[in-house]
């Protein structure tokens, strides 16, 4: 299916819940790609993750303050290399919104780096179908039923 020309209402999709305060909503889930929107509730803190592939974070609404210190705000774009370790909080009142583009795994780890878990586009997408299946809800992402 050709769905190159076909915007995605985003504004219109429901969001997808994660874990505590984290939410998505996938957009294209291709191959190793994926292209989603993240929202973080104000104060909840992603925890010590590496990813394996690159990371482009644009941030839409809302702050978010990087392991390094650094203050993303909207309109600000993070690149993040592969094998990049990190933690990022939600600062201020608003939720972050981040439409992320991402590949590879995002590794969950402990304080030593050691792997607790991960997820990819595969996990991403058998997630999405089962809650959209459960949430009576058509699935919109691109190369979600493909």
């Amino acid at each position: 299916m050709d769905n190159t020309s076909k915007p995605i209402q985003t504004h219109k999709m429901p969001w997808m819940p994660l874990t505590e305060g984290l939410w998505v909503r996938p957009l294209r889930l291709v191959g190793e790609e994926r292209t989603l929107q993240l929202r973080v509730d104000p104060g909840v803190t992603i925890p010590p993750h590496r990813h394996t592939g690159f990371v482009h974070a644009l941030n839409l609404s809302g702050h978010r303050q990087l392991s390094n210190g650094h203050i993303a705000g909207p309109g600000d774009y993070v690149y993040e290399p592969p094998s990049n370790l990190d933690t990022w909080s939600c600062i201020g009142d608003e939720p972050c919104v981040i439409q992320i583009t991402m590949s590879g795994r995002v590794e969950n780890v402990d304080e030593d780096g050691n792997l607790l878990s991960y997820t990819d586009t595969a996990k991403l997408r058998e997630k999405y179908l089962e809650w959209c299946k459960r949430e009576s809800y058509v699935p919109v992402a691109i190369g979600a039923s493909d």
